[in-house]
């Protein structure tokens, strides 16, 4: 199937689930990643909001402060070309909504990290499949922000995982040469390793 119908096909069911479905995703996934030893040993973890049925990462962002990690979360880069810087969250951090209709923290330009220097980073995502392909909304903004991990062996970035729904996997997806992979992905019914 084209990438086009796999994204409007998993938005639709997306926009169908209940607030209650949502949460209790949410806590399932919660659960799971409690115990994956990426999330257990990661000091600096950027998240992101949830948007129109996304798997919510916000309880999992709410332990990673309680427990004393440093927490981030995505912010729109134009220049030099499109792609995320990450800025720092807390639970004081106020919001603003970019040209997507998506909340990012008000930042201090100078306080925005790099993403090579994030030890986990929770990716939402339309579609995954078995291989750990993403197919995202389709900007290229998280394929472009970790393309360094193609070009550079010695430094290898962040863990790269995907949150989502059960339904949202696929068997396989269409590649693109750009494409970035995931190292996971945790839906609400079980953590899936790719590499």
């Amino acid at each position: 199937m084209e990438a086009h119908h796999i994204r409007r096909q998993i938005k639709a069911h997306r926009q169908q689930l209940s607030l209650q479905t949502l949460k209790l995703h949410s806590r399932k996934v919660l659960r799971l990643a409690t115990n994956y030893k990426p999330f257990r040993h990661s000091r600096r973890i950027a998240f992101y909001i949830a948007v129109r049925g996304e798997m919510d990462p916000s309880p999992l962002l709410q332990l990673a402060l309680d427990t004393g990690k440093s927490t981030f979360l995505p912010v729109l880069r134009e220049r030099p070309s499109r792609g995320l810087w990450f800025a720092p969250f807390t639970s004081r951090s106020s919001f603003t909504t970019n040209r997507f209709g998506i909340p990012e923290p008000n930042h201090n330009h100078s306080k925005l990290v790099m993403p090579w220097t994030l030890d986990l980073v929770f990716v939402p995502l339309i579609a995954f499949d078995r291989e750990g392909n993403r197919l995202g909304m389709g900007g290229g903004y998280y394929d472009r922000t970790f393309a360094f991990q193609r070009k550079r062996n010695h430094l290898k970035g962040p863990t790269l995982v995907g949150l989502a729904h059960e339904f949202q996997q696929q068997s396989q997806l269409p590649v693109k040469s750009w494409d970035i992979p995931l190292d996971a992905v945790i839906t609400e019914a079980a953590i899936y390793k790719f590499k």
